[in-house]
């Protein structure tokens, strides 16, 4: 009930004591507030670079598995296959130079696609994207504290 003359609400003093009240918060809470948005932001990162890692060597695993399933199947077409040249050389050299000729032909297919595969796997798998949003977050930050 509203008593004439007088107002409902009391105003409010500040003393040293107590914090001013005027709807807002203090510093100490603002700070706190940011330490607490900071660390989530930084812990969602991290599990945007976990989970994009994770995903990149799942894949990367896949492919190492689908090629070797390859290399094995190549494995013996190309036993096959050069068994049968040797056998088709065999009519013009003797047996012992055809198989020669047959597998230095081989070695020189070989290598060069084991230096390539060997420079394509060197390559660590690196979550490009976790980084770039880290560079944006700690740029923002930055922009943020200088403001």
């Amino acid at each position: 009930m509203r008593t004439r003359g007088k107002p409902d609400w009391e105003p409010e003093v500040a003393t040293p004591s107590t914090p001013p009240s005027n709807g807002g918060v203090g510093v100490g809470q603002a700070v706190k507030e940011v330490t607490d948005r900071l660390k989530t932001i930084l812990t969602l990162e991290i599990e945007l670079a976990k989970l994009e890692v994770s995903r990149k060597i799942a894949a990367f695993a896949v492919g190492i598995a689908m090629l070797v399933a390859a290399a094995v199947f190549a494995l013996y077409a190309v036993g096959f296959l050069l068994a049968a040249l040797a056998s088709g050389l065999d009519t013009w050299l003797p047996h012992w130079l055809a198989d020669l000729a047959v597998g230095l032909g081989l070695l020189l297919i070989v290598l060069p696609l084991a230096l390539i595969g060997r420079k394509k796997l060197s390559s660590p798998p690196v979550p490009k994207r976790a980084i770039h949003e880290a560079k944006l977050t700690s740029e923002a930050l930055k922009k943020s504290d200088g403001a």
